[in-house]
């Protein structure tokens, strides 16, 4: 087995718990607060989803922290993002309609996502354009 991966994986999880805490309070408190559910979930998914990409962009996926030629890396994420959270706020929508809690729904949903979003993360988003380098997770060099 692919220690590299194991341990990349491993850090992904580590980021989306992070994200994780951060989009479920976020969602909990606009609630609170009297937010529609579908604004609440999306201000939420945006907090967790600046969360995630600053850890998994430093950390997890080891990108050198210059902003110059990372533009592909955001555009990519943002539209991972823009999907998932179509699919997140259909779910949720769907499970409450079912008359499941809102806060248990949430947490279950977004437990969802993270599998297949840290494949197309690997993969697409902070892929190297340039594939010689290590792990081909370069995607922000200033080259």
């Amino acid at each position: 087995m692919n220690v590299s991966l194991i341990r990349q994986f491993l850090q992904y999880g580590t980021v989306g718990l992070c994200a994780l805490g951060v989009d479920v309070c976020t969602f909990t408190v606009m609630r609170a607060m009297n937010a529609d559910m579908v604004s609440a979930n999306v201000l939420a998914r945006f907090a967790g989803a600046v969360t995630a990409f600053t850890g998994n962009f430093l950390w997890t996926f080891s990108q050198p922290p210059q902003w110059t030629g990372c533009l592909h890396s955001v555009w990519r994420y943002a539209a991972i993002w823009v999907a998932a959270t179509l699919t997140s706020t259909l779910l949720l929508s769907t499970l409450t309609a079912w008359g499941l809690p809102e806060t248990e729904s949430k947490i279950g949903v977004e437990m969802f996502m993270p599998i297949l979003n840290f494949f197309v993360a690997r993969r697409w988003v902070f892929k190297s354009q340039h594939s010689s380098k290590i792990g081909g997770m370069h995607g922000c060099d200033s080259k």
